[in-house]
């Protein structure tokens, strides 16, 4: 088993410097879930202009099309991790999200995001009414603020 992990490690380092920093890094983010690396997106994108424009010819929508490249997106998230990161840094992240644990955070990510953002809406809103609720039982409210 140990032979196994090493041996994997030993490719994995040698298959990420044979690559360039902005490849593993663009490799990296579309392990990482931080967005969808897809023409698809480019699709969705005219789709919507496309219902809200129900009266451009396809015509001019082809042209449009030609002008829009997802790659130039990937290219700037992929700048922003490389300024943050090391290339070091950015190989152990790789590890780290073709591991087993490194799958499940992807995976577990949308919904750990969801429930945060609902966890902390609540707490804020408690927190407001707490605070609201002492001030006026200290006479400092004489009506509770609008929400």
């Amino acid at each position: 088993m140990k032979k196994v992990i090493l041996f994997s490690m030993i490719l994995s380092g040698v298959f990420s410097y044979s690559q360039t920093k902005q490849d593993r890094i663009t490799e990296l983010i579309s392990l990482n879930g931080s967005f969808p690396l897809s023409k698809e997106i480019e699709k969705q994108l005219i789709s919507r202009y496309k219902k809200q424009y129900s009266n451009v010819p396809e015509s001019a929508w082809s042209s449009i099309e030609k002008k829009i490249n997802v790659n130039d997106l990937i290219d700037k998230v992929a700048d922003i991790y490389g300024n943050r990161f090391s290339e070091k840094e950015i190989d152990q992240l790789l590890i780290f999200y073709k591991s087993d644990l490194g799958k499940k955070v992807i995976q577990n990510s949308p919904y750990l995001i969801s429930e945060i953002q609902t966890a902390s809406s609540d707490w804020g809103m408690n927190i407001t009414k707490m605070i609201n609720n002492d001030l006026e039982k200290m006479g400092y409210l004489q009506s509770l603020p609008p929400n």
